[in-house]
């Protein structure tokens, strides 16, 4: 396994995206979290929330994504509404 500093030496990068590092925690509700080492993850009333800090370029990024416990539609239907908004955006300035 590569330390982070062989990482940072060959992608320039801090907190690259290893999927064999990630951890699996059953949630009590049956569902299943993936964590990563450099990820926060905080559970609020009604959302989770997960940032991490990554160094690209040597500017420093926090990316910060928020979940809802109750999803009201599933990531694959929200990725296809947003595709299908920008195929129609295309269209009108044809």
């Amino acid at each position: 396994m590569k330390s982070e500093f062989e990482e940072y030496r060959e992608t320039g990068m801090l907190g690259t995206y290893n999927p064999d590092r990630a951890l699996i925690r059953k949630m009590t509700d049956g569902g299943v979290v993936t964590v990563f080492r450099d990820t926060f993850h905080c559970a609020e009333e009604d959302h989770f929330i997960r940032e991490r800090e990554m160094l690209i370029g040597g500017k420093r990024f926090v990316i910060s994504s928020m979940f809802p416990k109750e999803p009201t539609t599933t990531v694959t239907e929200k990725m296809l509404s947003l595709i299908d908004t920008d195929i129609g955006k295309g269209t009108e300035n044809s």
